[in-house]
């Protein structure tokens, strides 16, 4: 047996304890469960993408934790170099009665197209974990056509909140939520102060999935334009106003593919403005949003409190879990006139619902305002529902052009 093909083996006997490691820990069951189990039952490849420590590993270590499974996990550097061929030798050596292969964090290895591909000509059971949105969107579309499954598990929904720690739908444990996010370390309690954990989580993943994999020249730029997004989340910009703000330094093509980048690696998601033009959709300002409202507080500069951008930002993820697309069929509205409303959502060629977020609209100016908005945005797309998520009040509204506007509180529009 040569040197490296014993290295190999070594790796995975070393990792394999990794596997199962957390059976005596709690486990939170999750919405995609179900799905999951569903897609196991089939032979092409199951993919489960999101944000690193999302909880991918662990919802596969509960589905399959009473069959044999093989681990191999490819955030080891040492495996960079090993060939596909040497990988499933060593796997068959240390499990050599496995139904399923189980590989982690496929994007680290470099040739993982062929590996996959190869794996599957031949028969292996795959369950596959990658912590790159581009992955799962772009490239295994064009590397696994028609070759597997996907499943996108993010942080803790607020349904999964209120499951992870027994509370009911309520204002005030919507509000925890919305300070410390759904990334599930941080619920559970892993003992760390949880601004610290989701510092530590945002930094490392700035320099493994960004720094390191884009091989970015200057980490200090990508820092101070991320930076900047997260303290004017869920507002209006583009990438010509955050180099401008940035004393153009990087450029707008260079701050454009940081937020290309970020988005790839999980941390942020971007809105456009609907139109039916598709150029004036793409030329739209867009709203940035995180992938969770716990980073924001860890890592924004908090001069004022964030709750109504909080706020905006989880509906935005609670849309996002309910199946709509970002910039497909989910956009935002902005008028000519500049009226706004926050969430527009499409169904085909039709828009269904227009949708405002606003933490307290018991001033009749602030009402009259989001109203106003709505009403105008009415006009355009009469068919539309309209709604105000509010942190705590319930009703409904008569607008000015007859329809009705639903007051909904947040937590009971994101436990639904």
């Amino acid at each position: 047996m040569s040197r490296i093909t014993y290295s190999v083996k070594d790796l995975i006997i070393r990792q394999r304890t990794e596997l199962f490691d957390f059976r005596s820990q709690p486990y939170v069951p999750r919405n995609k469960e179900t799905q999951l189990r569903e897609y196991l039952k089939s032979p092409l490849i199951k993919v489960i993408m999101g944000p690193r420590r999302a909880g991918k590993s662990r919802i596969i270590q509960k589905v399959l934790e009473d069959t044999p499974t093989a681990y191999i996990n490819f955030e080891d550097e040492q495996l960079t170099n090993a060939s596909t061929e040497e990988i499933i030798d060593a796997m068959n050596e240390v499990y050599p009665n496995a139904k399923f292969w189980y590989l982690d964090e496929i994007q680290d290895y470099t040739d993982w197209e062929t590996f996959l591909n190869k794996l599957h000509r031949r028969n292996y059971n795959i369950v596959v974990t990658g912590s790159n949105a581009n992955l799962l969107s772009s490239e295994l579309a064009t590397a696994l056509t028609g070759r597997h499954l996907a499943i996108e598990l993010l942080p803790f929904s607020y349904r999964e909140y209120l499951r992870a720690t027994n509370q009911n739908p309520e204002w005030n444990s919507f509000a925890r939520y919305l300070e410390i996010g759904g990334f599930p370390e941080v619920v559970m309690g892993s003992g760390i102060d949880n601004k610290t954990y989701l510092s530590s989580l945002y930094d490392s993943i700035l320099l493994k999935d960004l720094v390191r994999r884009k091989n970015i020249r200057n980490p200090n730029y990508l820092l101070n334009t991320l930076s900047l997004i997260i303290n004017n989340i869920a507002s209006r910009t583009s990438s010509r106003a955050i180099s401008k703000a940035l004393n153009n330094t990087p450029s707008a093509a260079t701050v454009e593919k940081y937020i290309s980048a970020a988005a790839e690696a999980y941390l942020i998601e971007t809105l456009s403005s609907f139109s039916h033009k598709t150029k004036e959709r793409i030329q739209s300002e867009r709203k940035p949003y995180a992938i969770d409202s716990g980073i924001v507080c860890a890592k924004a500069e908090q001069v004022t409190p964030l709750t109504s951008k909080l706020l905006e930002n989880v509906i935005f993820l609670t849309l996002r879990r309910q199946g709509h697309i970002p910039s497909h069929n989910l956009f935002y509205y902005r008028s000519y006139e500049g009226y706004e409303v926050d969430f527009l959502v499409r169904s085909g060629h039709k828009t269904t619902e227009l949708i405002q977020v606003c933490l307290d609209v018991s001033s009749m100016e602030t009402r009259e305002r989001e109203i106003r908005s709505l009403e105008q945005a009415h006009k355009e797309y009469p068919e539309a529902s309209l709604t105000i998520i509010t942190a705590t009040e319930i009703g409904t509204i008569q607008s000015r052009t007859g329809k009705e506007v639903q007051l909904v509180p947040a937590f009971e529009f994101c436990s639904q």
